[in-house]
């Protein structure tokens, strides 16, 4: 969807991107709010990537795991700092309407968030592609 979102993206989805990524930088010290901010990033790119049903599959999944401790994984301010220069990389892609860069980007980003939750060390594991 970043790849499309990165085609499809107008002046002001590429605004509201940006100011979810600097609103995020300040919130790394209160990782509830950070992580509605973070929801609220990834729902914009889908939705401009108008793919309505993909975007209604990750909500539905969404809602029925969003509070379990396994999704949120941990909380820590450096993992949320870590997590947001990845949301920086996609913005920056799909603000440059590089397609390639933004799937690039957003892969790298799921991925290394979901190696931080199931590493328990707060490092992600090294990426293989």
């Amino acid at each position: 969807m970043a790849n499309v979102a990165a085609r499809l993206a107008d002046a002001e989805t590429i605004d509201r991107l940006r100011a979810l990524v600097d609103r995020m930088d300040e919130l790394v010290d209160d990782h509830v709010t950070y992580h509605e901010h973070d929801r609220a990033f990834h729902d914009t790119v889908m939705q401009a990537s108008g793919n309505r049903i993909a975007r209604g599959v990750v909500q539905a999944l969404e809602s029925q795991v969003i509070n379990t401790a396994r999704y949120m994984g941990r909380t820590e301010r450096s993992l949320c700092v870590a997590s947001n220069r990845g949301h920086r990389r996609i913005y920056e892609r799909i603000a440059a309407h590089d397609p390639d860069g933004a799937a690039e980007a957003m892969f790298t980003h799921i991925t290394e968030a979901w190696l931080v939750r199931r590493s328990g060390s707060g490092k992600p594991a090294r990426l293989q592609r």
